[in-house]
């Protein structure tokens, strides 16, 4: 068990701290995109989400009755949450000696901890999606994004039909690079004609940010992973309530302090439980690029 002692922390013991500094994490983003649904206390282990599939409307003939009824399919989308956790053991002395609010510092860490893990999960979802845009090794384009929206706009009726509005973007902030190097006036990307002297292009210089394109906002996630080749797969998905993306929470995390007498020490326990997936996979579009190290 790794418990923070005076040997741990020892830095911040000998001085008084003006502001005490963490280690920043990558803010929740894509979680607020999501279809957000809570489960309801003691109402079983899983979350179903059916989906009804489209009937065939058919010419009539006056005079002739209607002999060729439809039938409603449904399918079912489960989601069943699961507990995800983290502790910090912090012993009383450490308490003692430090200046500062030590266990309140702990708790903010873990909250930090919590948001990084769901967002990831979140993340994980959209290699899932059913058609890929773009592709390993190059470099993102505002083509790939126009050809996802286009996608989840043309979905067939057989997979779900076009895909609700709003539509939004996220990417690693490696990869939107190549998309703010083409909005700036003084650099273009091959294959690409600068954009310079616009309104989209004066923000971008001024904010580093894209903000939106093709209707689309678009976000930036460090939460989404990197692979061994310097590539990572982004999406563009149907957002909100009845969208793509869902989280299904069971319970919100939160701090729990534990009493541990015998070894003079506060175990401080974050637990929360929640589930994520797709709720068609079609309203998902993965779009695959390079993410090397900026350069």
């Amino acid at each position: 068990m790794a418990i923070n002692t005076t040997g741990v922390l020892g830095d911040t013991i000998p001085t008084i701290i003006e502001e005490a500094r963490f280690t920043e994490q990558f803010k929740e983003v894509i979680s607020n995109l999501s279809w957000r649904i809570n489960k309801d206390l003691h109402s079983g282990t899983t979350v179903n989400i059916p989906y009804f599939g489209s009937v065939t409307a058919n010419a009539l003939t006056e005079g002739i009755d209607m002999v060729n009824p439809q039938s409603m399919a449904d399918t079912n989308v489960q989601f069943t949450p699961s507990e995800v956790g983290a502790q910090i053991v912090i012993t009383d002395k450490l308490v003692r000696d430090n200046q500062e609010d030590v266990i309140r510092a702990a708790g903010r860490i873990l909250g930090d901890a919590m948001v990084s893990k769901r967002e990831q999960d979140l993340a994980g979802q959209f290699d899932d999606g059913t058609n890929t845009m773009g592709s390993a090794g190059a470099a993102a384009t505002l083509g790939i994004f126009a050809a996802a929206w286009a996608d989840l706009s043309g979905v067939t009726l057989a997979n779900g039909g076009p895909a609700p509005k709003p539509y939004v973007a996220v990417h690693h902030p490696f990869v939107l690079l190549d998309l703010v190097d083409i909005f700036t006036p003084t650099l273009t990307q091959a294959g690409e004609t600068g954009v310079g002297g616009g309104s989209l292009s004066d923000e971008t210089l001024r904010n580093y940010t894209v903000g939106r394109i093709f209707g689309m906002n678009v976000y930036e996630s460090g939460n989404i992973s990197i692979d061994s080749s310097d590539d990572a797969n982004g999406a563009v998905f149907a957002a909100g309530t009845g969208g793509g993306l869902v989280l299904v929470s069971s319970k919100e995390w939160d701090v729990s302090p534990e009493r541990d007498e015998s070894l003079r020490a506060t175990e401080l326990n974050v637990v929360g439980e929640y589930a994520v997936g797709e709720y068609l996979a079609s309203w998902i579009v993965t779009v695959t690029a390079d993410a090397s190290d900026p350069a």
